[in-house]
């Protein structure tokens, strides 16, 4: 999905220094691999942004790229990864979560080849990098845009298991700090993305946060049929979380996106790289996470304000995006 719509500024917050260790690759013989997820470069989603990443890392530094697409097996995951270590690329760059039980595997049969797996950190090993973004603090910024083009007072939320709800809880709190009554209805469970969105705004929620990743082209025409039938719905999106094929029409009931730059993520890791080092900042100590979190302070995490509704209240959001970039990881 392209960004339109309003940049928003956000404050720079000091980098906090991160651990890094020796890699075996000199700058001189730096080979990256990639194995992008099924449709490759021109997905408008994770695939992209790496491949804008790398274009971007093309202009700092020096280093050959291999890259392969998969089919969307496990088996022909695990394929392409060992392919672009026979091919003596290292790091690999593995797209999505969908590689996770490959890169477990491949990563364990080549223990001094660094794997970096985008979007997961589910893999406890150390020469696994995991590339994530603060969902806390994404979603206390959804929360707050939410809460002020409420008219309501009911706000939805989307996703895929309840187990996971880092980023209800940012959403919860950063709606809560701007309007104390206003009513937070989670969705989570196998059902269609598209009867969740009914179903909340058959409840009366006017604004939608979608946490799931995938396409959501069909929840933005519910919307729109929402909205011609009488109702003020509006969506806010996480790119490149999500892709849609957007029409005219359909563009102006989007209120705004969380914008993770999984493309800022893979220029530090072909950075550090670079420089024969990687990227192994502690995740998860207990449970043996490496790689590195981005939230808003480091320019990890920005929102994309689409909508004139939201742009006027593009002050408030800025000083909540500093309160949001103080909140635990």
């Amino acid at each position: 999905m392209k960004v339109r719509g309003f940049a928003l500024a956000i404050v720079a917050v000091a980098a906090t220094l991160f651990p890094i260790a020796p890699t075996a690759n000199a700058a001189s013989q730096l080979s990256i691999g990639v194995a992008y997820d099924t449709g490759g470069p021109g997905d408008h989603s994770f695939d992209d942004a790496v491949a804008k990443g790398i274009a971007t890392a093309k202009t700092r530094y020096t280093f050959q790229v291999t890259a392969t697409v998969t089919v969307g097996s496990d088996s022909d995951r695990e394929l392409r990864l060992r392919s672009l270590v026979a091919k003596g690329c290292d790091p690999v760059i593995a797209v999505g979560g969908d590689y996770a039980p490959s890169v477990r595997k491949v990563a364990l049969n080549f223990p001094s080849t660094q794997f970096v797996i985008v979007n997961d950190a589910s893999i406890n090993m150390l020469n696994v990098t995991s590339l994530v973004f603060s969902e806390n603090q994404g979603g206390y910024l959804a929360g707050v845009t939410a809460a002020l083009v409420t008219k309501t007072r009911k706000i939805g939320l989307i996703g895929l298991s309840s187990s996971d709800a880092g980023y209800e809880n940012g959403f919860t709190a950063g709606a809560h700090d701007v309007k104390k009554d206003i009513t937070v209805d989670a969705r989570y469970g196998s059902d269609s993305s598209v009867d969740l969105a009914k179903a909340l705004i058959a409840s009366g929620s006017d604004v939608i946060f979608m946490t799931r990743v995938g396409a959501v082209s069909d929840v933005l025409k519910a919307v729109v049929n929402a909205n011609k039938g009488g109702s003020k719905v509006g969506l806010i999106l996480i790119e490149p979380d999500q892709y849609v094929t957007l029409s005219a029409g359909a563009k102006k009931f989007i209120l705004a996106s969380l914008v993770d730059r999984v493309d800022r993520a893979i220029t530090d890791v072909i950075s550090e790289s670079s420089k024969g080092r990687t990227v192994i900042d502690v995740l998860d100590a207990s449970a043996g996470i490496y790689g590195r979190r981005y939230g808003i302070g480091s320019g990890g995490i920005e929102l994309s304000l689409w909508s004139p509704l939201v742009a006027k209240y593009q002050k408030v959001i800025n000083i909540a995006a500093i309160k949001a970039s103080k909140l635990s990881m």
